[in-house]
């Protein structure tokens, strides 16, 4: 073992202590939200692991002719892991309930092409010195490789939109450092890639156990602690606020019991944050208290989009009372629309009430059915 140690070199030596950090801290809280994105993560971290082994083992089988079929054997898996660990990447970033099988073809067809080499120099090959010859597919890796990393990018700047635009610009940073780093090892000969995207891995991890404690654990908006930060903050972005309360959470509490309420919050939850992107926020800072702000929204766009609310939560039999406040001028404070939005909610919710509970009087108790009449 020392004497193979002897062949690694400092790149080498980094990514092994990033990979000892990354896998304590996997190891001693490994417990986020998504399961499939954890696996992900472990994968990258093994895929990572065994490209360090298999260059070191490449070194030590280029100092000997009689080495040549290890040789083979490590240069070989060596192509064969580099897209993998950019998938791995990526599996990290665009994780969901979905198996997304069709995201390893390319890396199996790589393998394959690389697989080659036990009986074809057709992707690369060595010739009785030792020395490397690459093929004609001896740069397969290199388009396969790119894929991920520009998908990498692509998944960043469209599923995350709702996220804190300096959250964003760092994944962005990291996704565009695993792609810049590819094309410096293609120039170079080195193998920064490995480095980086654990070192972006790191980072997402991090980025995502900020999340849970961002985020409400029932409807994954943002919570209350996020609304009150963010409430805090400049305010001359903000266009508006709309305050949303559920009506009627306590009676299906009692009428169906609480995870029938939970579902409802969820509904709503699923409905407000399907119209959230970098420009609204949805809060959820009570038990039935929702809030969405509107930073740089022209009135039109916020009228389509408690518009589309409204219909969305009456189409799924729940209703709701809401009060917004536009920003009419540069003195208004976040305080201010907040104050003003919840006067509008409540006064919107107490009118519904007062229409609802004079209803209730009106209509007719219904008759006792003949088997209560004869319990009676």
């Amino acid at each position: 073992m020392t004497h193979l140690l002897s062949y690694a070199n400092g790149e080498h030596f980094i990514a092994l202590f990033l990979i000892v950090i990354l896998t304590g801290i996997m190891a001693g809280r490994s417990q986020l939200s998504d399961r499939v994105r954890q696996n992900s993560i472990w994968l990258t971290i093994t895929v990572c692991f065994l490209l360090i082994l298999q260059d070191i083992l490449e070194n030590f089988a280029a100092e000997d002719l009689s080495r040549i079929p290890l040789r083979v054997c490590t240069s070989v898996t060596g192509y064969a892991l580099r897209p993998m660990a950019a998938l791995g990447f990526l599996l990290v970033v665009w994780s969901n309930e979905r198996k997304r099988w069709y995201l390893w073809i390319p890396a199996v067809l790589n393998a394959l092409v690389y697989g080659t080499a036990f009986f074809s120099p057709i992707a690369f090959g060595f010739d009785e010195a030792n020395h490397f010859m690459r093929g004609p597919l001896g740069y397969f890796f290199i388009p396969v490789s790119l894929i991920y990393l520009v998908l990498t990018l692509l998944v960043v700047h469209s599923r995350f939109r709702d996220r804190r635009a300096g959250h964003i610009g760092v994944l962005f940073l990291c996704s565009l450092g695993c792609l810049v780093s590819s094309f410096i090892d293609i120039q170079m000969g080195a193998h920064t890639i490995i480095s980086v995207i654990l070192i972006s891995t790191m980072y997402f991890y991090m980025f995502l156990r900020a999340q849970d404690t961002d985020r409400d654990p029932l409807t994954r908006l943002f919570n209350r602690m996020t609304f009150y930060e963010d409430s805090r903050m400049p305010s001359r972005n903000l266009s508006a606020v709309a305050s949303i309360d559920m009506n009627g959470l306590k009676q299906l509490n009692d009428s169906f019991g609480h995870s029938k309420g939970d579902q409802a919050l969820q509904t709503i939850g699923d409905i407000l944050h399907s119209v959230s992107d970098r420009d609204i926020s949805a809060y959820r800072i009570g038990g039935d208290e929702f809030v969405l702000f509107f930073s740089r929204c022209s009135r039109e766009r916020i009228t389509s989009v408690m518009n589309t609310v409204s219909d969305r939560v009456t189409e799924a039999g729940l209703v709701i009372s809401s009060g917004l406040a536009v920003r009419e001028n540069d003195q208004q404070t976040a305080e201010d629309l907040i104050r003003l939005s919840d006067r509008r909610m409540y006064e919107n919710k107490r009118l519904y009430y007062q229409t609802h509970d004079r209803r209730r009087r009106r209509d007719p108790a219904p008759e006792a059915s003949p088997e209560n009449k004869d319990q009676t």
